[in-house]
């Protein structure tokens, strides 16, 4: 008899193993920025790419996630004379951002960057009203189910993806509260889509999902004004780029 009960416990324990670690690991995705639905100038797309696409990667076990850049992020400069013969000097900056969740103490901490200082950003995450469709497909041989919402600040249809084989509420950027991971999420139409194209699951250690620290402490609405005034200044886009013209 117990000769049967330890092959039973050396069978199953690889499957246990496995299971385990399907609320544990990386997941990488690429953030598209439809470049040219941001401006109006035609002039102006002629001289830049229609995509933008940045590499970011989620931290995530259970309930904690850490988002943030896969890489450093450079900032992109280039000239160009547009239809008047006027030099045009277009300036893409790209804030190293990094944000952390914690869904069991409903805990949110965001490093954000402006105009090349940092602030750090505490409050409680706030409940995501999303609506599920009903709609199903596959993503990366995950079955995935169709999540919508309206952001209520800017009047945007968000569209998420989201897969209940991995049972952790996280996602890229600053979506979640869904019942498992989201995979794949569509902002304002296509204006900003983030697409999972690897998913590794491994065990972390609490070095990797170490909430960021640092930088000058800030609420969310004084964060946005400031950005606000910055992006007007500037003669920014919504798009986080600067356009000069000499």
């Amino acid at each position: 008899m117990k000769k049967q009960l330890l092959v039973f416990l050396l069978a199953v324990s690889p499957f246990v193993t496995v299971m385990a670690q399907q609320n544990e690991g990386v997941v990488s995705y690429d953030q598209k920025i439809n470049m040219h639905k941001r401006i109006q100038d035609e002039s102006m797309k002629a001289m830049m790419p229609e995509f933008r696409i940045n590499k970011m990667q989620l931290t995530f076990k259970g309930s904690e996630s850490l988002y943030k850049a896969a890489v450093q992020q450079q900032n992109d400069e280039s000239e160009s004379t547009d239809g008047n013969g006027a030099t045009v000097r277009m300036v893409i900056r790209v804030p190293q951002n990094e944000t952390y969740r914690n869904y069991d103490l409903q805990k949110n901490v965001e490093i954000r960057e402006l105009a090349g200082q940092k602030f750090l950003v505490e409050d409680t995450l706030k409940r995501t009203p999303w609506k599920l469709t009903g709609e199903t497909k596959k993503i990366q041989n995950y079955d995935c189910m169709k999540a919508t919402m309206i952001n209520k600040a800017n009047n945007q249809p968000i569209v998420a993806w989201f897969t209940e084989a991995i049972p952790v509420p996280s996602g890229p950027a600053g979506f979640g509260g869904l019942p498992g991971l989201i995979l794949e999420v569509d902002v304002n139409d296509g204006d900003m889509v983030y697409l999972t194209t690897k998913i590794d699951f491994k065990s972390l250690t609490a070095n990797d999902l170490k909430a960021p620290s640092g930088g000058k402490k800030i609420t969310n609405a004084e964060f946005n004004k400031k950005r606000d005034e910055y992006m007007k200044e500037m003669g920014a886009s919504g798009g986080g780029f600067r356009i000069i013209r000499n």
